[in-house]
């Protein structure tokens, strides 16, 4: 019969039609949707982080590379007022990006992509 088997170690139709365990069956039912929207919210911190963090890190690195080059060019005196036109830091939207900060920031992207696989690992184990 297509493995259908009449007899069952635990009656579900007969709890059913009586009315018994609903109150279980529902708080069951809420804990999995309310650890679902968790791992949900987890899950998409952790692929927007895990997506910016490398371009944070890797522009940081870049800008900071590029500062201490020009930095350390000799350089004729009419071309030195063009290489201290180098932004050292920049203004955007009201925050002040620099090459350290930039680097600073992928890596608490990369903690918190640390962080939000620890707890779904740990959710995963616990439902």
């Amino acid at each position: 019969m297509s493995g259908y088997s009449a007899h069952n170690e635990y009656d579900f139709d007969a709890d059913r039609r009586t009315g018994r365990n609903w109150g279980a069956m529902a708080l069951r039912g809420i804990g999995i949707v309310f650890w679902g929207f968790v791992s949900f919210a987890l899950t998409f911190v952790e692929l927007v982080a895990e997506v910016v963090a490398p371009l944070l890190l890797m522009l940081g690195g870049l800008w900071w590379a590029a500062s201490q080059i020009i930095g350390k060019l000799p350089v004729p005196a009419e071309v030195q007022p063009v290489l201290e036109a180098f932004p050292t830091q920049l203004v955007a939207a009201g925050h002040v990006l620099t090459p350290t900060g930039l680097i600073v920031q992928g890596l608490w992207l990369l903690a918190i992509v640390a962080a939000c696989r620890t707890l779904n690992g740990i959710i995963f184990k616990e439902t």
